[in-house]
């Protein structure tokens, strides 16, 4: 599912969400419900439903996958640690101080 996750890419940066450190957790049912937990780098992300949206649609296309719930872990908090380097390198260029 973290490879469904990962074809999202993140709209400012062009990188996938996996790389932004911003999926939390995915957990799968025996009957193909998988629930998807994101974290977010903002709270008011502009492009919060349709990123929500992208991860749904792009696990929903993995075999035996049934219904897909996507939400916002508010308990975890995104830092700048959980970004790979390839994604710090693409937002330093993008001009993303972060």
């Amino acid at each position: 599912m973290a490879a469904a996750v990962g074809r999202v890419l993140d709209p400012h940066i062009n990188v996938p969400l996996t790389e932004m450190g911003m999926l939390s957790a995915v957990q799968a049912d025996d009957e193909g419900n998988v629930d998807v937990s994101l974290v977010f780098p903002c709270l008011g992300c502009p492009a919060f439903t349709m990123l929500k949206e992208n991860v749904r649609r792009q696990v929903l296309r993995v075999d035996g996958v049934g219904d897909v719930r996507v939400r916002v872990d508010w308990e975890a908090r995104w830092d700048r640690s959980l970004m790979s380097d390839r994604a710090k390198r693409y937002a330093a260029r993008s001009g993303y101080r972060i």
